[in-house]
């Protein structure tokens, strides 16, 4: 077992990923505009959301994700890395709530998320590069899927440092 601090890598902010990362998953987004009434939600579940973190508020920022496809079941805790157009790989997410319905919409739903304001995409060819250099040389960016190998986890978290 090892002696945080002293036989391995330490995260600096242990509240914001889960202690174990079982769940990722990687997404791709197109910029969307969420109706009134999803804004209203959102906005009603931010203020009473509470969240753990230590530290200053401008750490975290809280985001609203609503998945395209009403299969997909995300839980708390679960990471999501999102890619647009192929170009920027976007920094861990974490869903911090349970799934919220949207009023007036036909079983629509979505998520909190909790968001490290401080991270910064990278470009896909980077990434691809880096996880080539890590021994994975096709690490799937360019298609949504759940990432099921352990150090392809590792690895895409180590693009930022996390």
């Amino acid at each position: 077992m090892p002696i945080p601090g002293v036989g391995g890598r330490v995260r600096a902010e242990l509240d914001f990923l889960p202690a174990r990362v079982t769940r990722m998953f990687l997404r791709h987004i197109v910029e969307y505009e969420p109706s009134a009434t999803e804004q209203q939600t959102w906005d009603t579940q931010a203020r009473r959301h509470h969240t753990t973190t230590a530290g200053p508020a401008a750490t975290y920022q809280l985001e609203w994700f609503r998945p395209g496809d009403r299969r997909a079941r995300l839980k708390r805790g679960d990471v999501l890395i999102f890619v647009t157009d192929n170009e920027w790989i976007y920094p861990p997410a974490v869903v911090d709530s349970d799934a919220i319905a949207i009023p007036h919409t036909h079983r629509a739903f979505g998520h909190l998320l909790l968001v490290r304001a401080d991270l910064q995409p990278v470009s896909v060819a980077d990434a691809e590069q880096q996880l080539a250099d890590l021994g994975h040389p096709n690490p799937r960016l360019t298609t949504d899927h759940r990432i099921i190998s352990a150090s392809l986890r590792a690895a895409l978290l180590r693009l930022w440092n996390l």
